[in-house]
């Protein structure tokens, strides 16, 4: 098991997703951000899905203990998401509610499990055609 690979698969989602959310406020606006209970939905629903993207890939390329590597990397994850968010709190004073990471945690579990799932299934059905061949 590499560890830098989980770092980097932790810190690269990290970012992606601070990407998309950066964006998205920027396009919407910060006001409307806060407020709409649709916004929010949508962007929740686009950090689950490249969060299943990611763990889709990583299920696919990890051929031993795929399940634990995608728990790690989930763990390292948010681990940074937590860290960040209290910084943010101390230093710059931005509230943080712990309620908030309830909705994006399952989620997120939800693309830990079905993503590394999928990833694994193509993988064994990619070498099972190989095989047949």
């Amino acid at each position: 098991m590499k560890y830098s690979r989980i770092v980097l698969f932790s810190v690269g989602l990290y970012l992606l997703l601070v990407v998309l959310s950066a964006i998205a406020t920027l396009i919407v606006g910060s006001d409307e951000a806060t407020q709409s209970m649709p916004f929010i939905f949508t962007l929740h629903a686009l950090g689950f899905v490249i969060s299943l993207i990611a763990y889709f890939y990583l299920g696919y390329k990890q051929t031993t203990s795929p399940y634990k590597q995608a728990a790690l990397v989930a763990g390292v994850y948010w681990f940074i998401n937590l860290s960040v968010s209290v910084l943010l709190n101390i230093f710059l004073e931005i509230p943080m509610e712990p309620l908030i990471f309830l909705i994006p945690a399952l989620l997120h579990v939800i693309a830990v499990l079905l993503g590394t799932l999928l990833g694994v299934q193509l993988r064994h059905k990619r070498e099972l055609s190989v095989s047949a061949i």
